[in-house]
């Protein structure tokens, strides 16, 4: 999958919202945020600023949303609520809400070179969505290990949704319920996502 390299500071502006878990881009987002002129936007433009908005949150391409949403769509329920929690089970983003990662593009490449565990097997994609009961562990290499630790003890005090149990001393993440819509963090209208992708 594709990574956005770009200036981040530029996408929080757009957006206005702070996408990114950086305290470099979030003071520049702060001083930006009251000089930037809003026009006026068509309807296409609020759905596509929604859809963008959960596209660098969780560091998707349009291709692979499209797959989430058409999983969405054939489960029962709301769809634009499934999507969402959709996403939010992904395994780079449970391991961020875990704690192990600064961010999700960390918790990716963690994910990615194989330091992360669902279970005790070694899963290496991104995407996997994790389930009740799922136990999230992190690679014994000293060195990962040491990353993570360093990065939890950064943390202190940080509270994880309620869907996820944290152990940081062992670096155990439990899955203890499937999230909610109440749970998914990002101010974004889910209605105009349906419209959106259904047009």
């Amino acid at each position: 999958m594709g990574r956005y390299l770009g200036p981040r500071t530029k996408i929080c502006r757009r957006l206005g919202f702070m996408i990114y878990e950086n305290s470099n881009v979030e003071k520049a987002f702060l001083k930006r945020e009251q000089e930037t002129f809003r026009r006026k936007q068509s309807e296409y433009g609020r759905r596509l600023l929604e859809k963008q908005k959960v596209m660098y949150y969780y560091g998707m391409r349009e291709g692979q949303m499209r797959k989430f949403f058409n999983l969405a769509r054939r489960t029962k329920g709301n769809t634009s609520k499934a999507f969402l929690i959709a996403c939010e089970r992904r395994l780079d983003n449970a391991v961020h809400s875990a704690g192990f990662a600064a961010s999700r593009a960390q918790a990716r490449q963690l994910i990615c070179h194989g330091n992360v565990r669902v279970n005790g097997k070694r899963v290496d994609i991104a995407s996997f969505m994790v389930g009740t009961g799922d136990a999230i562990t992190i690679s014994e290499r000293t060195g990962v290990r040491k990353v993570v630790t360093g990065i939890v003890e950064r943390k202190s005090g940080y509270a994880a949704p309620d869907w996820i149990a944290v152990d940081p001393k062992n670096l155990v993440a439990k899955v203890v319920r499937l999230p909610v819509r109440d749970d998914v963090r990002l101010p974004v209208n889910e209605q105009l996502l349906v419209e959106f992708f259904s047009r």
